[in-house]
């Protein structure tokens, strides 16, 4: 059984509805308990979701490490005409609950915990942000309980935010439908917490 889980991540930035790169979409496209599995999905995952090739004016698939200049754990860039870029990366986080994967895959369905910090202190467009991976759960309640503490610690509580609202079924949420938590820290970034299911 593998110690690790290996997660193939697809972000795309929408440039042609904000060209400043602000519109993003992070997507979980497969979990694999084998990394050499894992980077054959990766590299294949654009074709896999239905878009040919020859569609983009620019399509990098990972080769010699030495020559590739799109940054480390990417395996595939693409620029669609329109100006969308896509990029295609894993991430790797412990298999805390000994998933098995079917030839290296886990076919379970699984609830990720996403947390996404966008950088509105270094650039107000909020086009700089990092999302990662917080966990990985074959329940929503589970997903949930991570979703609600993982901004929080022992040294960090929810009034060291500027603003830190909860997801808890009220109508008037803003923040989208798959996100638990969003809050505001003292220098201006955004955190959003958001359950995958997959």
């Amino acid at each position: 059984m593998s110690e690790m889980l290996y997660h193939v991540k697809r972000t795309i930035v929408d440039l042609k509805n904000d060209v400043t790169g602000a519109l993003q979409k992070v997507d979980i496209r497969g979990t694999y308990t084998d990394l050499a599995k894992a980077k054959e999905a990766a590299k294949r995952e654009i074709v896999d979701e239905g878009y040919e090739k020859d569609d983009f004016p620019v399509y990098d698939v990972k080769g010699d490490p030495d020559e590739w200049k799109h940054g480390d754990g990417i395996f595939v860039y693409a620029e669609a005409p329109e100006g969308e870029k896509f990029w295609v990366r894993i991430e790797t986080t412990p298999n805390e609950l000994n998933l098995k994967g079917t030839n290296g895959k886990v076919e379970e369905k699984l609830f990720h915990v996403i947390q996404t910090t966008i950088h509105y202190n270094k650039d107000r467009s909020g086009a700089i942000r990092d999302t990662s991976i917080e966990g990985t759960f074959t329940n929503f309640d589970d997903a949930k309980k991570k979703a609600l503490t993982c901004l929080l610690d022992e040294d960090v509580s929810k009034s060291d935010f500027a603003e830190y609202d909860e997801f808890t079924g009220q109508q008037d949420w803003a923040f989208g439908e798959d996100t638990i938590v969003h809050a505001v820290g003292v220098a201006g970034e955004n955190y959003v917490v958001a359950i995958i299911r997959k």
